[in-house]
């Protein structure tokens, strides 16, 4: 589990991503709607809370999920 800290001060906790949530984001068109949907679902929001996020918490929020798929080797 990773802590992102938001630019208003809110700490959102992501979950390391599960096999079930790349299957489902696989099923998703697109990188950008598949990165919202994992993000979403590793947070407990919804994927319409992501898309109202500003640019950089939805970056901060990007490279937490990029460390995972990393270590994990699922990118490279």
């Amino acid at each position: 589990m990773k802590e992102i800290i938001l630019e208003n001060g809110e700490i959102l906790e992501m979950n390391e991503p599960t096999v079930r949530v790349l299957k489902y984001a696989d099923k998703k068109d697109g990188d950008m709607e598949k990165t919202i949907y994992m993000i979403a679902t590793l947070t407990n929001k919804t994927e319409s809370q992501i898309e109202e996020l500003g640019l950089k918490d939805f970056m901060l929020l990007q490279k937490a999920l990029s460390d995972f798929l990393v270590d994990a080797g699922v990118i490279a």
